[in-house]
């Protein structure tokens, strides 16, 4: 089972974890993948997605740069070098971005979601496309409310994902390992004096900045 794609530099041939399993380190090049034996498939319980979890924190922990691999990912390892050689760049900038980083996130209720869309229509020029793609950026980037803790955290944020979901819009922002503490005071302080309701989480691993699919 894949686990994670880190850099192949200073990465041990394999490691134990701390509740005593077996990891190896799988190398092409610049680029490496830590992965365990165990071949039995698991299911996404909320039990086997927490030990996932901390296997991750504790390979973020171990690595300057990590990429979590999605939960359950399996692969055979001649299948899995040819992946790290025709995505080595990818993961090579990947790692580069998420180096000495983490992963907060804010997840915001949003109380008056907006229940209908607005109808669209097929852009009939190449300048409508990419007005309407910036629009359609622009939206899913927009929380009600958000903006002052945006503001509030700005100069830690190396980047920023969004997701919106059944009346709740999740914002992950990368920042320095060494910035969690500050960024979470700053984010609970400005949205308590903003009345929003938010919930700060962090630090994870950069679970949302992977590049791997």
């Amino acid at each position: 089972m894949v686990l994670a794609i880190v850099a192949s530099r200073g990465a041990p041939q394999s490691l134990r974890s701390r509740d005593g399993g077996r990891l190896r380190v799988v190398r092409e090049r610049a680029v490496a993948a830590v992965v365990t034996n165990r071949m039995e498939r698991s299911a996404p319980t909320a039990g086997n997605l927490r030990r996932y979890d901390r296997l991750m924190r504790e390979l973020a922990e171990r690595f300057p740069a990590i990429l979590p691999v999605r939960f359950g990912t399996r692969m055979a390892e001649d299948e899995l070098k040819s992946m790290l050689v025709s995505r080595r760049r990818a993961f090579a900038l990947g790692l580069a971005h998420v180096r000495k980083r983490a992963q907060m996130t804010v997840r915001v209720v949003r109380h008056h979601a907006a229940s209908e869309r607005r109808p669209t229509t097929a852009p009939l020029t190449g300048r409508d496309y990419l007005r309407s793609r910036a629009r359609a950026a622009a939206a899913q980037r927009a929380v009600p409310g958000f903006e002052p803790v945006r503001n509030a955290v700005a100069r830690w944020v190396r980047d920023e994902r969004v997701e919106h979901r059944a009346g709740v819009s999740s914002v992950y922002h990368l920042i320095p390992r060494s910035s969690a503490a500050a960024y979470r005071r700053a984010a609970q302080s400005s949205a308590a004096s903003s009345g929003i309701t938010a919930i700060v989480s962090g630090p994870w691993p950069p679970y949302a900045f992977a590049a791997f699919e």
